[in-house]
């Protein structure tokens, strides 16, 4: 009985030591999109972050591969990965590191895509369902959270810009650079401006954004198109 109880303790000792990692162990987020990057040509780059939080200000490029993980769009990943020096020679166009999934230690959608889609604008300030000056058409704006950007009809004018921050709640845009059209009637367009300017925070409801004020004022309402 002693040398079986002996034996299953080897045998667990042993498994346990072929199971330790044999390179650098590094816990990483794993933003929810990749973005467009250039290696040895164009390519697409995950972004991750080596913060003992989570930062969204704090995303690198990273050029490689990781062994083992499948990568799904739209989730933000906690991970483990093990880095082991690649076995020479070397090819003049690859890493001198291999990486090698551990463990997916969380994988949550991430609530900053959200808005990303194309809105019609139907209410901003006094104007309800506001129209284009020249064609007459409704304003939409289109808002990237992958890119972070923002385009759209303010009404007379067309701006296009930088979103700034974005965490699914808290919002603020960038100043957009706009088109320098004057028309007879710029009333809307101010409001719209304004509107962009003083946003601090949106929600999404039945298919509408709200862009709202740091007093949680309802400074745009917007209409999913898509």
């Amino acid at each position: 009985m002693m040398k079986l109880l002996a034996l299953a303790a080897f045998v667990t000792i042993l498994s346990a030591c072929q199971n330790q990692p044999e390179g650098q162990v590094e816990t990483w987020w794993i933003n929810s999109a990749k973005v467009e990057c250039t290696g040895v040509g164009p390519m697409s780059c995950l972004q991750i972050s080596k913060e003992e939080a989570l930062d969204r200000d704090s995303w690198q490029l990273f050029y490689s591969s990781i062994e083992g993980f499948e990568y799904e769009p739209g989730f933000i990943y906690r991970i483990k990965v093990e880095i082991l020096d690649q076995a020479e020679p070397i090819p003049a166009d690859a890493s001198s590191k291999n990486f090698k999934l551990l463990d997916i230690m969380s994988k949550e959608m991430d609530p900053a895509l959200r808005i990303t889609n194309i809105w019609k604008v139907i209410e901003v300030g006094d104007f309800q369902n506001p129209k284009g000056f020249k064609n007459e058409e409704a304003l939409t704006f289109e808002f990237n959270a992958s890119a972070k950007t923002y385009f759209g009809n303010m009404g007379c004018n067309s701006v296009r810009g930088q979103i700034k921050e974005n965490d699914g709640e808290n919002l603020t845009l960038g100043p957009g650079a706009s088109t320098m059209m004057a028309c007879p009637d710029m009333s809307v367009e101010n409001a719209i401006s304004k509107a962009l300017i003083d946003t601090r925070k949106y929600k999404i409801e039945n298919r509408e954004l709200h862009l709202m004020n740091e007093a949680d004022e309802i400074l745009m309402k917007l209409l999913a198109v898509d």
